[in-house]
């Protein structure tokens, strides 16, 4: 409890953002969870609040600057008297420490990725300098050690989505060594949490009202090496899919040279593990992935996804690739999107390469110049949606179970939600109607109702709801 505030006074508001995957995304909800609730109120009000903190991102350079205008945004609004406290957290910090001290003097606090415990300790040193209530500059409190932050099922999260799905990250860091990802200099390298820890916080999270649990890790195939010597995912998946109130697991970030038979049928075989495979492939010309080190070859690739449709009827691959990668050539580009057009992948995401401080790709020659990166990820993007509106238009007559995430606001009363094939703000929705009309009163969020498919978009399906 922090001593220097006394209990009459009125708490104090804490305003959260957190920029960038679900992996920060958790690490924001401990942050607020290691404040005392008497002490501090929550707020999502970042322009009106005491203290805003706000959780970086720093993966490529479009999320490096989104970050950067954020602090710049709420350097001003504490300059204006709108806010009175500024923490600046996470990756952006630890990657940038020395210049973010330089360029932001009136950040009261920054914080590593490995420093969230000490949020607290934080809080209390800001309140006795009395920074909470005016704005005058002093050093601020600076904490910046080994990176990657690994919590366990005791540590208390503050829900920043709703509570009827929530994330769970299972491993912090990275082993790979991918020639255009600086993550493992700011991450720390791969740490597994033990199956019994997680375990008991998504049996804490169903208990809060949590139907669909999300693991996420830099690497989750990598799960267990570091504590057993063996992929152990599938060992993880089965205890999990034993828990009570649990209908939904789902699993991102799937590594393709870790994926095993084992991992591939326990996803087949488990009934509350979706059948959606997230696993980020990057490119499948051979000279991309071999100047990538992506650590799998073409040939592999090719029999991976084979096996994986095989096995897991039905299934939802989503993936990313990687265009303007230094020295890709027009015919390395041309076969990935014969790749694509051929594999025809259910969920798709396009980055042009961003170079990156510190990696070697990074100092790589042939850098693609920018205009050819955006003409390639317009080419990539129009074929992705050619090729997911045609995905989708195969759905329609099909029944699926739908979990409800909410309602819309625009007054037409019309339901959203999203089938087993669809990761939360990533993949699309599905728009829920009625035969009753478009009001639905027994629905609410957190609720899976049985729905037919009507009508489909690039992204996004109309169903309609059936008994």
């Amino acid at each position: 409890m922090i001593k220097t505030i006394a209990k009459s006074q009125k708490p104090i508001s804490v305003g959260m953002l957190s920029l960038g995957c679900p992996k920060t995304l958790v690490d924001s909800e401990l942050v607020l969870g290691k404040l005392n609730p008497d002490q501090f109120k929550i707020t999502t009000n970042m322009t009106d609040c005491d203290v805003a903190v706000l959780n970086t991102c720093t993966f490529i350079q479009e999320a490096k600057q989104e970050s950067i205008d954020k602090i710049i945004e709420l350097v001003e609004l504490k300059k204006a008297g709108r806010i009175k406290g500024l923490v600046v957290l996470g990756c952006l910090f630890q990657r940038y420490s020395k210049t973010l001290q330089k360029e932001f003097r009136e950040v009261d606090a920054f914080l590593g990725t490995g420093e969230y415990d000490k949020i607290e300790t934080v809080f209390s040193e800001l309140a006795q300098r009395k920074k909470l209530y005016k704005t005058n500059s002093q050093k601020p409190i600076i904490s910046i050690g080994s990176p990657g932050y690994v919590y366990s099922a005791e540590n208390p999260r503050v829900a920043l989505t709703p509570k009827h799905f929530r994330y769970v990250k299972i491993s912090e860091g990275c082993d790979h060594i991918c020639t255009f990802c600086s993550i493992p200099s700011f991450r720390g390298k791969h740490r597994s949490r033990p199956i019994h820890d997680i375990v008991k916080e998504i049996e804490q999270l169903a208990e809060d009202g949590a139907r669909e649990v999300i693991l996420t890790g830099q690497d989750t195939s990598f799960y267990g090496r570091d504590l057993t010597g063996k992929y152990i995912l599938p060992e993880l998946l089965k205890e999990l899919n034993k828990i009570d109130g649990i209908e939904w697991l789902r699993v991102l970030y799937l590594y393709p040279s870790c994926v095993n038979e084992a991992m591939i049928q326990a996803i087949a075989d488990l009934p509350k593990v979706c059948n959606y495979l997230d696993m980020p492939l990057q490119h499948i010309s051979e000279r991309m992935l071999l100047a990538m080190k992506r650590g799998v070859a073409k040939d592999r690739t090719l029999r991976l996804i084979n096996q994986i449709r095989k096995t897991i009827p039905g299934v939802a691959i989503r993936t990313t690739f990687i265009v303007g990668f230094p020295g890709e050539t027009d015919r390395d580009f041309d076969e990935l999107l014969e790749f694509m057009s051929d594999t025809r992948f259910e969920r798709l995401g396009i980055f042009t390469y961003s170079q990156e401080d510190g990696t070697p790709a990074g100092d790589m020659g042939e850098q693609v110049p920018e205009e050819v990166k955006r003409e390639r990820f317009d080419r990539a993007m129009q074929l992705q949606q050619t090729i997911s509106r045609k995905n989708n238009q195969k759905l329609i007559g099909r029944d699926f179970n739908i979990l409800v995430d909410g309602q819309s606001d625009d007054g037409s009363g019309i339901f959203y939600g999203r089938s087993e094939m669809d990761a939360p703000d990533v993949d699309g929705m599905v728009y829920l109607h009625s035969t009753k009309g478009p009001k639905h009163p027994k629905i609410k969020p957190g609720d899976f109702v049985r729905a037919r498919v009507t009508d489909a978009k690039e992204y996004d399906l109309t169903a309609e709801l059936i008994k």
